[in-house]
Formats: structure tokens, sequence, C-alpha cells
């Protein structure tokens, strides 16, 4: 039971009510609450430091950066009852307004950079894909999912990569891509090679440009780590999906190559499986599946630094059935 003067004292800084209300908004690193907030990193750090001591807020390291959110429910202090008050008397701080424009700027800042990268790499993009691609999933994805006239939805398609083979099972396929130019590698890819149907659409994974249950299955190959928020990107996932529909999701096991934020633009330095598990309940799709395997030419001497073969991290596949009780 924590100590009721410390919990309260706490909150005593304007601050640290001001982190609090941002980390229960969104997951973020040390140098975006900097941005957003405009303070110095050590008074932000010092506030996080109280906070989480105090157990507001949970730490997390990625790499060479250190994440924080807020805890919620029965995992904050004072259960579910104290943090909505705590939040309440926060929105009347006089820099609520500034702080909101700030964080919408830090998350678009975010997407931006993953747009503006495949823009520029729809070239290059399939040797790249070719270092890390995993066969095998390719074709578990194919017979577990793609059925006759299944409505298939390709989030991220890139290239369009697996569309030939989703089509050929007679699925009607949806391609879905950030950048326009990927879009169109992935239109050239099927021409003259899909049986079935194949339709493609300019949308980011946030905001699917779909009804509630309109698919009947949703796969999301190596987007997630490009994105600005992985827990919603799963949850739209899951929300056009049908009740008993089938979700898969590829990107990268947990690393620490910091090399790929500045070369390939990601976002986030891949995931445990628990932490996908938790994605996965809190968008009502029960986990199924999880595979996982090295780099598809692990025979390089990387030292950590660039994209060698060695240092490419371990790729997962993970599958799951959306909740039969829960509607889009």
């Amino acid at each position: 039971m924590p100590d009721p003067a410390r919990l309260f004292q706490s909150l005593s800084d304007p601050v640290r009510l001001r982190l609090l209300r941002l980390l229960v908004r969104e997951e973020l690193h040390v140098q975006e609450l900097v941005a957003i907030t405009g303070l110095s990193q050590p008074r932000v750090s010092k506030h996080l430091g109280l906070l989480r001591k105090q157990g507001w807020v949970d730490q997390r390291k990625e790499g060479t950066r250190s994440w924080y959110r807020a805890r919620s429910g029965d995992d904050a202090p004072g259960g579910t009852a104290l943090l909505p008050t705590v939040l309440t008397l926060a929105e009347e701080l006089p820099q609520t307004d500034g702080d909101d424009e700030r964080l919408v700027l830090a998350l678009g800042a975010r997407q931006a950079q993953a747009k503006a990268f495949f823009s520029a790499m729809a070239d290059r993009w399939e040797t790249i894909r070719l270092r890390y691609a995993q066969p095998e999933f390719d074709l578990g994805l194919m017979g577990g999912l793609a059925q006759p006239e299944a409505r298939v939805l390709d989030v991220g398609t890139g290239g369009g990569a697996l569309l030939p083979e989703f089509a050929a099972t007679g699925a009607r396929v949806l391609a879905v891509d950030l950048s326009l130019p990927m879009l169109v590698r992935a239109r050239k890819r099927c021409r003259g090679q899909a049986a079935g149907e194949v339709d493609f659409c300019c949308g980011a994974a946030e905001a699917l440009p779909l009804g509630d249950g309109a698919c009947d299955v949703v796969q999301c190959a190596m987007v997630l780590h490009h994105v600005a928020r992985p827990a919603r990107v799963v949850a739209e996932l899951a929300r056009v999906l049908r009740p008993d529909g089938r979700l898969a999701v590829t990107s990268f096991c947990a690393h620490h190559q910091e090399w790929m934020r500045s070369e390939l633009a990601h976002q986030w330095l891949g995931f445990e499986r628990t932490e996908m598990e938790r994605f996965f309940r809190l968008a009502h799709v029960t986990p199924g599946r999880w595979l996982q395997r090295g780099p598809r030419s692990p025979d390089g001497s990387g030292n950590g630094n660039g994209p060698n073969a060695a240092d490419w991290p371990e790729v997962f596949l993970m599958t799951g059935i959306k909740d039969a009780d829960h509607g889009g």
C-alpha cells in the first residue's frame, strides 16, 4: 500500500500532472516529452523518476531510448478510483491545449518518417525485404488464412509480395499502403498474375478505409515497427475483422539494432511476445500461433552496427481469432 502523503506529494507539481496526462494518452519516449512540454531533458527525467517511484508510470528500455506509459485500472495507485480524479484536475492546467497540439505533431512526425522512407525506397524495397523474408511464414499465411471468396485485407502491402498468392486462392483482396509509389509497384506485380480480385487503396493502418467487420482475414506483414501507435493499429486491424475472423501479424522480435531506426525508419525495435499478446487481447483477439525465425542469411559476420546478415533480428508470425461475441 503506497504512503498516501508521498502519493499525493508526487502530484503536487504541475509538470508531473502534465506528464501523467500525456502518458495516459500515449506511450512516449523522453525526447518526445521534452519536445512536447518544452522543458529540459534533466527536468523531465527527474519528474518521470518521481512518478515512476510512486507507481504512476512504467518505464521500458528499448535500445538507447526510455519509453514511459501511465499505469491504468487496478495497476494505478489507488486502483480505478483515483486516476480519473487526478486527470480531471490536470485538465485545468493552462498548458494542456499546447501539450495536445504538440502531441499530435509528435505522433504525426512518426508517421511522416515512415511514409517518406517508403516513398523514397519503393524501387529498392524488394532487395531489402528479401534480407528478412520468411518463405515458410508466407506459406503458412496462404494455407491457413486465404480461402475461396474470403475477404482478405493486406495492410501495409508494400510491393505486394503476397498478393498474387492470396488472389490465386480465389480470395477477394484489398491491398492498403500509406505509400503511393509502393502501391504502384504492388499493382504492377499483380498484373497478369492474380486469378482473383485485387483492389488497391492508399491509406494508413491507423485509420483503415473500411467499415466494422468488413473482412474475413486481415494480415499485416512487417508494418508494426514502422507505425506511430502499434496497439492502436492492432485495434484497428481487429475493428475491420468479423467475429471469428483471423488476424495475422508479422514483425521483428525485440532487439537492440539501433541502426534500423536511422537506416530503415523503424519507430520500434521489435516486440516481445507478451507485448503482442497484450495488443491482441486489448483488441478482443485471442492469440493463437507464435512462430519466430532468424535472418534469412544467418551466415554473415555482422558487428551489430550495420545491415549485415548477422545484424538482422528474428522475425515473428503471430495469429489470432477475433472473439465471437465482439463486433467491429
